[in-house]
């Protein structure tokens, strides 16, 4: 059998082997291995079944809750484990500590890696990330020695050497040489699956225990934070600010508000930016749960009040932050026209038409509050409502019609118009960076933008020649009207032309 073949060539050049169960390590400085009965069983720890049938058609174990977040006993550290490890090939794979670092023994991380194919299937052990790919590349900021390790026990059963583990005198485990420790490939049958245990140590010149997060690949991770102060460290330009209450059903986490406990927040790269600029911001989340749904969002404060300004769309789908994880978000704005990068949907959103002044950037991700926000300051112009490349104006006295080109393309949705006028009394308030906004007031900045600047002087009225897609999003699916307030005037927009 190949999985015996293996333990055998182990235990030819790995003193201390006593058998193939989930057993603790020994409690002296240089961590070996030693009978599994003669230490405690761990909580997380499941019953294993040793025959060839089982380990060929049996379910593999798993906790019902398995951990992915320990606090260690060996110094103000935390760590917390990826929860999702993608292996190409129809792999399968489930990992999770099932102890945390004590003076006695490192952590660690069992699990296993199962073919998921109906046919026989060679994978490549040392290419699978965490599960071959053991050495984590260092985060940024340090040298080659702050890297974390997560060294094979004697129950790895793709393990081709067993490296040996001390205590360092920083009181973190660190292994003693690096080397190639996984076998290259490993054949398996169809469903079978193999265990996985792993130690999690140090570069053998490793001192401390650098926080951060520490790359297998771009998505497995195992990420360090400081357990007596995972929040922000540095001080926020607007610490101290108070802010009035914030839209929606829930509170928000401001990064100036954040102390060495917040668990959850967003942080910017910069708290204040000249247009034309680029912010990046980054949610963290510290804490032991997992965040949803992550969504974010561009607000404007003006004269104590919030405005949403972007995205308008959102998919539907509930995105998650795991315990560890982390997300950047960043903001390409521009006073002007803004210049397309093509990247936003891959995350971040590129404006244009933002006016100077105070904006926030809310994160669904946030614990306990709902959600994580930052602010930051635009430093420009005020923004403009200017009219789409595509419109054109004719007047006939007191009112000037607007045409843009998707009137009278005979293509779906059919051709409609809305009509602007002067209000004594105006409903919403609206802000520029709100018209000029792509999709809102008028699907793809057609609608208000198109009106508002030829409603002035003695015009009395301005007529938007569109389609019915334009018109719905100015008003609201089957509204007839709506009002407005907008630069301290009142407005009424109708659906139809003046003349009908």
């Amino acid at each position: 059998m190949r999985r015996r073949a293996l333990l055998a060539s182990l235990a030819a050049g790995v003193t201390g082997l006593a058998g193939c169960s989930f057993g603790d390590g020994g409690s002296d400085a240089t961590h070996t291995p030693v009978d599994p009965s003669a230490t405690d069983t761990p909580v997380h720890s499941q019953p294993q079944t040793d025959t060839e049938a089982d380990r060929r058609t049996g379910e593999p174990p798993r906790p019902e809750e398995p951990s992915h977040v320990v606090e260690l006993e060996t110094g103000p550290r935390t760590y917390a484990l990826s929860p999702y490890v993608r292996v190409d090939d129809g792999g399968r794979v489930a990992l999770w500590f099932d102890r945390t670092a004590t003076a006695e023994h490192p952590a660690r991380i069992r699990g296993w890696l199962r073919n998921g194919n109906d046919f026989e299937n060679t994978f490549r052990i040392q290419w699978l990330p965490v599960v071959g790919r053991v050495h984590a590349r260092q985060p940024r900021g340090y040298d080659h020695e702050a890297s974390l390790h997560l060294a094979p026990t004697e129950n790895n059963e793709l393990a081709a050497t067993v490296p040996t583990v001390v205590r360092d005198e920083t009181g973190y485990w660190r292994v003693e040489a690096v080397g190639p420790w996984m076998t290259e490939t490993y054949r398996m049958a169809p469903g079978e699956w193999v265990r996985l245990e792993y130690e999690v140590v140090g570069s053998p010149e490793m001192s401390g225990r650098p926080t951060g997060t520490y790359e297998f690949d771009d998505e497995a991770t195992l990420t360090v934070w400081d357990t007596a102060s995972p929040g922000p460290a540095a001080e926020s330009r607007f610490a101290g600010r108070s802010l009035p209450e914030f839209p929606g059903d829930g509170g928000v986490q401001w990064y100036h508000e954040a102390d060495a406990d917040t668990v959850a927040f967003v942080r910017p790269s910069t708290e204040r930016v000249e247009l034309d600029g680029l912010v990046d911001f980054e949610v963290v989340n510290h804490s032991h749960e997992r965040l949803q749904c992550g969504h974010w969002n561009l607000y404007k404060l003006v004269d104590g009040e919030w405005f949403h300004v972007g995205p308008w769309l959102h998919t539907s789908d509930c995105r998650l932050l795991p315990s560890g994880g982390r997300k950047q978000w960043p903001l390409r704005a521009f006073n002007g026209e803004a210049v397309p990068t093509g990247q936003d949907c891959h995350g971040g959103l590129t404006r244009g038409y933002l006016g100077g002044g105070e904006y926030a950037v809310v994160a669904g991700y946030g614990h306990p509050e709902p959600e994580s926000g930052a602010l930051v300051e635009l430093v420009g112009e005020p923004a403009t409502v200017v009219p789409t490349a595509d419109a054109t104006t004719e007047r006939d006295g007191s009112t000037v019609t607007v045409t843009t080109e998707r009137y009278g393309d005979d293509d779906h949705p059919p051709d409609a118009a809305f009509t602007l006028q002067y209000a004594d009394a105006g409903g919403e308030r609206v802000v520029a960076e709100q018209v000029m906004r792509p999709s809102q007031f008028g699907g793809d900045g057609r609608g208000l933008r198109n009106a508002l600047p030829f409603l002035t002087g003695d015009v009395e009225r301005v007529v938007v020649h569109t389609d019915a897609h334009v018109v719905d999003s100015v008003l609201g699916h089957d509204e007839q009207t709506r009002r407005f307030t907008f630069r301290g005037r009142g407005y009424v927009a109708s659906r139809g032309a003046s003349d009908e």
